[in-house]
């Protein structure tokens, strides 16, 4: 086996345990609300997908990386903006503050950890590959530029693909089901009996 051979296998086997403990972190928060003893709030789900939204929006991040970053539909965060105008204005401030610190231009210099964080969960979303670079506000030069000069960068981002053709196949095949519905409590349900109901809330 060539000296190249082996370095790409050790990196792709490195970045295949990455994207692990990306899925183990994105469980965290059930875990976490399973020691709490209950199950999780429509309320409290919406506020954390919308400061995550905002967070990347701070981070110079486009519409469709911070539906990304926040786990839902772009036209979902559309809608919430629409509908909340704190959240909204949350929004535009994040962008506001983005641009001020990106000499004006409201994108990032470059990856960050939590930026590529995004492109990665993009990818392994199924964002199309045209559209990846646009998630964290690069251009498509740009980001071939970063995977040719940083091998790691490359690996992870084939490890991140790999994911999403298995979890396609594993739908595919039915081996395997893609969460695209939760189930959640309604906070602010107009009956005493309501205030504990679970229903199913699709986030796409």
């Amino acid at each position: 086996m060539s000296e190249r051979t082996d370095s790409a296998d050790r990196f792709a086997a490195w970045a295949d345990g990455v994207m692990e403990r990306l899925d183990e972190q994105e469980d965290l928060d059930g875990r976490l609300l399973h020691a709490l003893g209950r199950g999780p709030s429509l309320r409290e789900d919406t506020l954390t997908r919308m400061a995550e939204a905002v967070r990347a929006a701070v981070l110079g991040m486009s519409p469709a990386g911070c539906a990304v970053a926040a786990g839902v539909s772009e036209q979902l965060l559309h809608n919430w903006q629409q509908q909340d105008p704190s959240f909204a204005a949350a929004m535009t401030q994040a962008r506001t503050l983005a641009r001020a610190h990106a000499g004006g231009s409201g994108t990032p210099a470059r990856l960050t950890p939590a930026t590529l964080r995004i492109l990665l969960t993009g990818v392994r979303r199924g964002v199309p590959q045209a559209a990846v670079p646009s998630l964290a506000g690069l251009s498509v030069r740009a980001l071939l530029r970063v995977r040719r000069e940083r091998p790691q960068v490359e690996a992870l981002i084939l490890a991140a693909r790999r994911a999403a053709r298995l979890k396609k196949a594993g739908r595919r095949g039915g081996a395997s089901y893609e969460q695209r519905y939760r189930l959640v409590r309604i906070d602010d349900a107009p009956s005493e009996d309501w205030s504990t109901l679970m229903i199913l809330v699709s986030l796409t």
